[in-house]
């Protein structure tokens, strides 16, 4: 079982990697590096070109994350299946996995429309998601669940954490288009767009305010979350990470932005700027999760043993 949870571990890590690779491949254009799908010029080896390269080394690590993600499945079932905190979301990532997989073919296909583009790095943040459940309940199960002592502490800060998580998801996916439509580029300096607070009638000076706009407000939550956490540190082991981890991770989020924009997105940047936010989700989301297994996965719950095979 202990190997069952790494997996999960590993797979979380691994899709991280897999979220930074992707942004690379948009940072440096090469989303057409590979024209169709699921070949590269229309064969499995790419050509030597930078571009393709890229692009295919994207396909490859999201092949081997797939693969991971239906081993977790697998192993769930085997050593978890009488446990549905482990088994559903186990099982929920490998048709996410396969949708993910159609919204990369289509982002080809229809050659990069941003909206699908932001789609697909939405999705990705939900596929981690899916796996750092299952990778905390497999962890839960084999430490015997939340003490009862903790379950309220744990469901304030996981109520929290799933407020900023709604407003970090519309965050997320308007990066994401403006990565793609061109907009990152549309106001000059930081924090004014072009010298004024609120933008003209120009559609990506909008949309990129409303991105910095909709980022300050995250604050709001964030706060209200790392003060909860942080005032339940003396109940939850975990709440002065939590605290801690999600301050560190925007204030960085922040200043890699502004750089961002100083520095006409260098792809170092850019890329750091989607890794960042990959992982203020995902301390975000372990919140909401532990808070939501305090309410929902009783304690001391035994794994279901595998089958023995017939005599």
């Amino acid at each position: 079982m202990r190997a069952t949870r790494n997996l999960a571990f590993i797979t979380c890590a691994a899709t991280l990697i897999l979220i930074g690779v992707g942004v690379y491949v948009r940072a440096t254009g090469s989303g057409l590096g590979c024209p169709d799908w699921p070949t590269c010029h229309g064969g499995i080896v790419p050509p030597h070109e930078q571009e393709a390269l890229i692009e295919s080394t994207h396909r490859f690590v999201a092949a081997f994350v797939g693969i991971l993600v239906i081993a977790t499945a697998v192993f769930a079932w085997r050593y978890f299946r009488g446990v549905p905190a482990v088994l559903w979301p186990a099982i929920a990532a490998v048709p996410l996995v396969g949708i993910q997989g159609l919204i990369g073919a289509i982002t080809v296909w229809e050659e990069l429309p941003a909206e699908i583009v932001a789609t697909h790095l939405l999705l990705a943040m939900a596929i981690l998601t899916v796996m750092a459940a299952t990778a905390l309940a497999m962890f839960n199960e084999v430490r015997g669940g939340i003490p009862p002592a903790q379950r309220a502490a744990a469901w304030r800060v996981g109520q929290r954490a799933i407020v900023a998580l709604v407003l970090f998801a519309a965050v997320v996916w308007i990066g994401g288009y403006l990565g793609e439509s061109g907009g990152s580029t549309a106001c000059e300096g930081w924090p004014l767009c072009s010298g004024g607070v609120f933008p003209g009638a120009d559609d990506q000076q909008i949309t990129h305010m409303v991105h910095r706009y909709l980022a300050a407000l995250l604050l709001v939550p964030l706060v209200w979350l790392v003060v909860a956490a942080w005032r339940e540190r003396g109940t939850l082991r975990w709440g002065m990470h939590v605290a801690r981890t999600t301050a560190v991770l925007y204030g960085a989020q922040v200043a890699i932005g502004a750089l961002n924009v100083l520095y006409t997105f260098p792809d170092g940047l850019t890329v750091t700027h989607t890794v960042l936010a990959s992982l203020l989700w995902l301390t975000l989301s372990a919140a909401a999760l532990l808070g939501y297994s305090a309410q929902a996965v009783s304690p001391n719950r035994v794994p279901a043993a595998p089958a023995e095979a017939p005599a």
